[in-house]
């Protein structure tokens, strides 16, 4: 998802490995470089970005115009926070894919995480008017939550409508449209917002976590209680079900 919803991307590595043997051919490197980048991959997927890094420093040294293991190394640094050097990958692998519409994506998400919302929204952008970037919706939703961090609110729900009419099923986008009427102060539309997120994705827990809290402040505690048990029952033991918990315990018996 967008971040509270993107965060919606983070893969990557750094060199821990030496040069490839002398004499080995070009489709040889090419081959052991693959290999890193497998195993960097399922590093990555494991949440250990260090590793992967490890990995794909060696696989970058041995193919090192190869765009993906680029996209994969400003993952990881992305994961590790290491922004500049994230940058850096992202746009040789943008140099190397000649644009590819997935890591304008990509690098727009960095620049979520960096707080650099115009460069976000330049890229968001660039990703959505690609005729061959399958999942124009998901750009288009991060440009309005970089328009929402501008605290620019009525452009950010105009994105967000848009975003509505590409993909109606996309949860994230609603859960983030909630964020924007909260900021606003609009609580019938955040609470609207936050249903259509839950409706869509039972099990988004941060929507029905939300959601709970609107419910409470209203004294619906029934309401409210019901939300709060169904977020223990899917994830008792993630953060939003101890924070479930937590509020739980704190609403008034009836």
């Amino acid at each position: 998802m967008l971040r509270s919803g993107l965060d919606l991307l983070v893969f990557i590595l750094l060199v821990v490995g030496g040069c490839a043997p002398v004499g080995q051919s070009p489709s040889e490197n090419r081959q052991q470089a693959e290999v890193h980048y497998k195993l960097a991959t399922a590093h990555l997927q494991a949440n250990n970005p260090t590793l992967a890094l490890k990995e794909l420093l060696v696989a970058v040294r041995q193919d090192p115009q190869n765009s993906s293991i680029h996209v994969a190394l400003a993952q990881a640094y992305q994961q590790k926070k290491a922004y500049p050097e994230a940058e850096r990958h992202y746009l040789k692998a943008l140099e190397l894919s000649d644009g590819d519409p997935r890591y304008q994506n990509n690098i727009a998400a960095l620049y979520l995480d960096m707080g650099e919302w115009d460069k976000a929204i330049s890229y968001f952008d660039r990703a959505a008017q690609n005729l061959l970037f399958l999942n124009a919706h998901v750009a288009v939703a991060g440009k309005a939550y970089a328009y929402y961090m501008k605290n620019d609110f009525p452009t950010a729900l105009k994105y967000f409508n848009e975003v509505h009419e590409l993909a109606p099923r996309y949860a994230p986008a609603y859960f983030h449209q909630s964020q924007v009427y909260r900021a606003m102060g609009n609580r019938v539309m955040e609470k609207m917002s936050l249903q259509r997120a839950i409706d869509i994705a039972p099990q988004f827990l941060q929507a029905r976590y939300r959601f709970a809290e609107l419910l409470v402040d209203e004294k619906a505690y029934a309401g409210a209680q019901k939300e709060l048990r169904t977020i223990i029952e899917f994830a008792p033991n993630s953060e939003w079900g101890m924070q479930a918990v937590d509020l739980l315990r704190s609403i008034p018996e009836e």
